[in-house]
């Protein structure tokens, strides 16, 4: 379904975050939303408001998944892996790959699901991107690429670089075996954008990698990308997060209110997010747990 007709999002978030367009004087305050053609209608408003309305990622400022309006269709990794082929608005089709990574997988001395949560072990404070400014919770830290055009990078920190390195070849060497498709893309964009790596990012998927920590984000498109990502989501304590999903609010299957895709230690998926709305849901991740998702892809910002 497109984004932006009343009639959307097919499932709409009950939770507004740390948002000034849900008071009367501008204040910053919180609420949720109890019922779901209320919340659908919510969302339009707040989507034309100032925090919003020009948002070029297409999102609503702080509108969050905390608890799941009745009506959509879940997608569990656990049965098997998953392609999803989604026909777009404008009759394009594009498709979600989704698969779970053994636990044992790796290169015999070191293993990629470890190798990821001890890269999310590293990283601290608010991230370097979106985060509070937008009404996210959570935090999202960039790495590698900023900016093809300009040739900058994100400044990392010694032991995350080390970790990035290690956790991104490791992921390249999977998806040789599992997307390899999916890999070239990435890689042969950015071969044609001429872009170079960070050495941190020389063996990985994509020149650039995003690594989210306990992240709630409101639904939107990856505007900067030039192609799709592909992510993988751990956990420090796998098993213990409980409503972990990645949120899909404007695709339908048979006739469902939006599709969401469970997330679990090991869970890997690619989507292109230049077409497809997504976002991850507000996490109950338990005592002394945090949750981490790790994407690459090619970019141009």
């Amino acid at each position: 379904m497109p984004h932006d007709t009343p009639d959307t999002p097919l499932l709409p978030p009950d939770y507004i975050n740390n948002s000034g367009d849900i008071s009367y004087d501008g204040t910053a305050r919180t609420t949720r939303l109890k019922e779901s053609n209320h919340a659908r209608e919510e969302y339009n408003r707040l989507r034309k408001a100032k925090s919003s309305v020009n948002r070029h990622r297409k999102f609503v400022f702080g509108a969050i998944y905390e608890n799941l309006f009745p009506g959509y269709h879940e997608v569990n990794p656990t049965v098997r892996d998953f392609d999803l082929v989604v026909t777009l608005p404008n009759k394009e089709v594009t498709e979600i790959h989704i698969r779970l990574v053994a636990p044992s997988e790796g290169n015999g001395k070191e293993n990629l699901l470890t190798s990821v949560v001890e890269l999310g072990r590293t990283l601290s404070g608010p991230g370097n991107c979106r985060g509070k400014d937008v009404g996210d919770m959570g935090s999202m830290h960039a790495i590698g690429l900023k900016s093809s055009s300009s040739k900058s990078f994100y400044v990392t920190k010694e032991n995350t670089a080390a970790k990035v390195e290690l956790a991104s070849a490791l992921m390249t060497e999977w998806m040789q075996d599992n997307m390899r498709d999916v890999l070239g893309r990435i890689r042969r964009k950015d071969v044609a954008m001429k872009v170079e790596c960070s050495p941190a990012l020389k063996n990985a998927p994509g020149s650039r990698m995003m690594v989210s920590v306990n992240l709630a984000n409101s639904p939107h498109y990856d505007n900067g990308d030039t192609s799709e990502s592909v992510a993988l989501w751990v956990e420090d304590k796998p098993g213990q997060s409980k409503n972990w999903y990645f949120v899909l609010p404007n695709m339908s299957h048979k006739g469902s209110n939006g599709v969401v895709v469970k997330l679990l230690h090991g869970l890997v998926i690619s989507w292109d997010g230049r077409k497809v709305f997504h976002c991850t849901s507000k996490t109950n991740v338990g005592d002394s747990n945090r949750t981490y998702g790790c994407l690459w892809s090619s970019t141009r910002e």
